[in-house]
């Protein structure tokens, strides 16, 4: 009984105006780090884009440190806790530990694991339940995703290590992209790999550092034959990807066009339609 009403006590000293505004002000000085963190890592974005995914990344660590320290420091020098009360607190921590199976804990849990060994970081092109998007923010509990719609997407972190991640560029600030032409079968096929390489290259959009590579491949569909070509390239920032696609498309189209491999129709003029 003596033990409780120590522990009690304990608790009732903590809770006094001078401890309260030491923590309240250590609470403002990690608000301002964060925020000023926040601010020269944009700067940094700004100055060196090459390394974007780089300063994206270094928030969320620097935010767990900051929170780390907050936490220890108010524990040891402003509440000074009597031992009871570490007991009692250690307890607390017991029973949270055995209510993880609750979805809030088990997400914050996952989001440390996230954070610790990362099957995905900020700035990576993913798919986490069902949506594909770039992964703009990781809290404790969820991930942002921001998808090619503008769309802004919350996936659970406990819902994210419990299926599959596809991962598209894994940390590169480049990525795969992969866009497929069908042809009659019937056309000059080494022509056409050789017209999607050169339209591929002379995309602005195209990482030269790596291979462009164009695969060749037959099918049967609506009652004919039919040449698959695909061509695998890779585009020098994850954001370009749509426009990168379109962009090889484009160019093409046009080529395959110039080469009559595809049936060209004049435009009809709103003349000849009066």
């Amino acid at each position: 009984m003596d033990d409780s009403r120590k522990a009690l006590q304990a608790i009732l000293d903590i809770i006094s105006f001078e401890k309260l505004f030491a923590f309240a002000l250590v609470c403002i000085i990690a608000w301002f780090v964060l925020f000023l963190a926040q601010f020269l890592l944009s700067q940094l974005t700004k100055t060196l884009p090459k390394y974007r995914l780089l300063w994206s990344r270094l928030y969320p660590f620097i935010r767990l440190i900051t929170w780390a320290i907050v936490i220890i420091y108010t524990i040891v020098e402003i509440i000074d806790p009597h031992e009871n009360l570490v007991l009692a607190v250690i307890g607390s921590i017991g029973i949270v530990l055995g209510l993880a199976t609750q979805e809030p804990a088990k997400n914050m849990i996952a989001g440390l694991i996230i954070m610790i060994t990362p099957p995905y970081r900020v700035g990576d092109m993913v798919t986490l339940a069902g949506h594909y998007g770039e992964v703009i923010k990781l809290d404790w509990s969820v991930t942002w995703l921001r998808t090619f719609d503008d769309n802004t997407v919350m996936v659970p972190n406990a819902e994210a290590l419990k299926t599959a991640v596809s991962n598209a560029n894994s940390g590169a600030l480049d990525e795969m992209v992969v866009v497929n032409f069908c042809l009659p079968v019937d056309v000059d096929h080494q022509q056409a790999m050789a017209l999607v390489k050169e339209a591929t290259q002379c995309s602005p959009y195209t990482f030269l550092d790596k291979p462009i590579t164009v695969n060749i491949a037959t099918d049967y569909e609506f009652g004919q034959h039919l040449i698959k070509l695909t061509v695998k390239a890779y585009v020098m920032d994850i954001r370009l990807e749509r426009k990168f696609a379109s962009d090889i498309n484009f160019r093409v189209i046009n080529a395959f066009k110039h080469a009559q491999f595809y049936p060209v129709t004049k435009s009809v003029t709103s003349e000849s339609i009066n």
